[in-house]
């Protein structure tokens, strides 16, 4: 499977082609035409700080994906050498192995190890059921296990808002890393602490003081819908 930098750097290659030159691309971001950073970038040059080659990061796909009109994520899927703005409309979600971004220090670096691939959706049915006021922010976890059935299954897709981690703040069914294990749990504000709740009622609820909070749960983020499997036998 391509890293998420070996996709980014075709994407590259194919929007230079469609404006016909690095110049003209960078003159489309607002760049001035002679930047070399994208050249850099395409070549691999090795960066004089760090001795490692120069990458395209997230804050940089995201520019280019909003300066020239593409979908969320556009930068992130392996398009091969057709897919240019105009013929796609969509939005794309990464779909991540969460336990790979989990360490003894909390959320890692996930850019290549925990990206597992893309689903893209029309635009139309992203503002129907993910959210009509933005387009970055969500990605997609798989439950595991059946401590919140009936409302998700084993292997049921999640949407998840990566920005909304105030967990203290709201009620909501949010992805937490709690002292380095991971949960799906529907979380409760009650005096004091947190309650975080199962929706499968063999698993009891558990609580963690609110003066915990900081130093036990990392926040992945909060679930905002999920794709339900239905199964057929």
């Amino acid at each position: 499977m391509k890293t998420s930098t070996e996709i980014r750097r075709e994407n590259l290659n194919i929007l230079i082609e469609r404006y016909g030159s690095i110049a003209n691309l960078n003159a489309q971001l607002g760049r001035n035409r002679k930047d070399a950073t994208l050249s850099q970038i395409r070549k691999g040059s090795v960066h004089s700080g760090t001795g490692r080659p120069r990458i395209m990061g997230d804050t940089m796909a995201r520019e280019i994906e909003t300066k020239l009109s593409l979908g969320y994520g556009w930068m992130d899927a392996d398009h091969g050498n057709e897919a240019f703005p105009e013929d796609d409309d969509l939005i794309y979600l990464r779909r991540l192995n969460v336990s790979a971004c989990c360490g003894a220090s909390g959320v890692q670096n996930y850019e290549d190890e925990a990206y597992v691939d893309l689903m893209g959706v029309s635009r139309v049915w992203f503002k129907e059921n993910i959210s009509q006021i933005r387009e970055n922010g969500y990605e997609i976890i798989t439950a595991a296990g059946d401590s919140m059935e009936p409302t998700l299954k084993n292997g049921d897709l999640v949407v998840i808002d990566r920005f909304d981690t105030e967990i203290t703040k709201r009620d909501g069914v949010f992805c937490v890393l709690i002292d380095n294990d991971l949960y799906l749990k529907r979380v409760q504000r009650v005096p004091g602490s947190l309650r975080f709740i199962s929706d499968n009622r063999l698993y009891d609820p558990f609580e963690i003081s609110l003066s915990e909070v900081e130093s036990r749960v990392i926040v992945f983020g909060r679930m905002v819908n999920s794709l339900n499997l239905k199964r057929y036998d």
